[in-house]
């Protein structure tokens, strides 16, 4: 694979490097956020050198390599020369969404960069967990190191969160950032863990512990940005350098502290509260719906902005997650199925490509897998609703739990250690098992090799 070319190829097709507001990758994915997406020739895009698929999510075109993707994305960057006055300066040439579009595309936009901190907070969480068992010293300062890796990626979250939905919404990330760090400043803090009212210039406030939140920073950014925009208009231009952050930030922090902040945070206990009866109290029919659907989430390439919010918001407030084991278990479907195709294909191609992709999809990487071999062998998806559907609705009825945000699979296994650990691992064996039957017994029309 040649990153320069492909790199020129995807800088080429998606209208230029004027047309390109800005350039994020994840594990599988690069995503160009773009000013006009009339300008992409999607047909081209799919034939770079290395590409495996093309999504859409709003105005942002995600393109899919795999386990190059950061390698590409580092080759873009090298080409490509975007300030952040040019991107929050431009506006984009938007088509009329859905409401649904739009809030899904801030979600996944805001939380996606936010991911990698997550990951390895949680891991050390989780590994630092499974060592407890063993009845290690927590009191050493090796110890505390490792734990405070682990939980300040969660505490500070609303930081993190700020950063990157301001960067989304087009404002100073570091006044976004600035709005987090007050909401987890100690004495906010300290005022919101035990509860009450207080009052603000003799406005009531009602207090709320923010730390480890997703919510209010969602919730409340907008209203940033909008306050932001009027402080612009405003300001004479002359002291606008100085007014602008100074009357946001004088406006903002008062209203997500008194409005956006408490209101969020009712509505993040709703949906938890939600999830939680859905989950307990009707885990069957739950697991059958939300374990069928979750693996054809990635090929939307909505997941990020509906599974995270959700994992993250269950983490927050009661310290473990139903339901990001029910996203493991299609997953690693999606491996039995690319290993059902790699047995029964003539296609040697297509072997190798599913082969490859179905250890990293084991791992908890799926999109290698899905838009590389079982996309375009079609039935065997099918294996990943069944299992996903089956396995889900067993797990929820045993009280499957993670206690950390991690790889969806097995590179997320410490993750899932508990006393639930073994039945875990036990639906992950059969979905596995399952979804490489069921490819095998339904069969798919082979693919020639031109065309793989």
């Amino acid at each position: 694979m040649d990153l320069k070319r492909t790199a020129r190829e995807v800088l080429e097709n998606v209208g230029g490097e004027e047309n390109i507001i800005s350039i994020m990758s994840c594990f599988t994915r690069v995503r160009v956020e773009l000013k006009d997406k009339t300008k992409v020739d999607e047909k081209k895009l799919k034939e770079a050198d290395g590409c495996q698929g093309v999504n859409w999510v709003g105005n942002t075109v995600q393109i899919i390599f795999g386990g190059r993707c950061n390698d590409v994305y580092d080759e873009l960057e090298k080409i490509v020369h975007i300030t952040e006055t040019e991107a929050n300066g431009e506006k984009s040439i938007v088509k009329k969404q859905s409401v649904w579009a739009v809030v899904i595309d801030y979600i996944a936009n805001s939380i996606q960069p936010v991911v990698p901190i997550l990951i390895a907070s949680g891991f050390l969480q989780s590994v630092l967990a499974m060592l407890n068992y063993l009845d290690i010293d927590t009191t050493t300062y090796t110890y505390q190191v490792l734990n405070s890796i682990g939980q300040a990626g969660y505490y500070f979250l609303p930081i993190f969160l700020a950063f990157a939905a301001a960067k989304k919404l087009r404002i100073n990330p570091y006044l976004g950032a600035l709005v987090g760090a007050v909401m987890v400043y100690p004495a906010i803090i300290e005022a919101g863990s035990a509860g009450g009212t207080a009052s603000f210039l003799g406005v009531p406030v009602t207090l709320v512990s923010y730390a480890s939140s997703i919510t209010p920073i969602l919730i409340s950014m907008p209203v940033v940005m909008w306050i932001n925009k009027l402080a612009k208009k405003i300001s004479p231009k002359v002291l606008s350098s100085l007014l602008i952050p100074i009357i946001t930030m004088i406006l903002s922090i008062p209203v997500v502290l008194i409005v956006t902040g408490p209101v969020a945070t009712w509505i993040g206990n709703g949906l938890c509260g939600v999830v939680s009866f859905i989950f307990t109290k009707m885990s069957v029919v739950g697991g059958l719906l939300i374990g069928g659907a979750a693996p054809y989430l990635v090929l939307t390439g909505v997941h990020n902005g509906i599974a995270l919010p959700i994992t993250l918001s269950e983490l927050a407030s009661q310290g473990f997650s139903y339901f990001f084991p029910l996203l493991a278990y299609g997953n690693i479907a999606v491996g039995g199925a690319a290993l059902g195709v790699w047995f029964k294909t003539k296609n040697n191609r297509l072997k190798t490509t599913a082969m490859s992709s179905c250890l990293m999809a084991v791992v908890g990487i799926t999109e290698p897998a899905l838009f590389g071999v079982l996309l375009p062998a079609k039935k065997p998806l099918i294996a990943l609703g069944v299992m996903g559907a089956v396995c889900s609705a067993v797990s929820l009825m045993f009280g499957v739990k993670c206690t950390a945000l991690s790889m969806c699979g097995l590179g997320g296994l410490p993750a899932f250690f508990g006393d639930t650990f073994v039945i875990w691992c036990i639906l992950m064996a059969v979905s596995f098992v399952g979804a490489f039957l069921i490819t095998i017994l339904i069969g798919f029309k082979d693919i020639p090799e031109e065309e793989a």
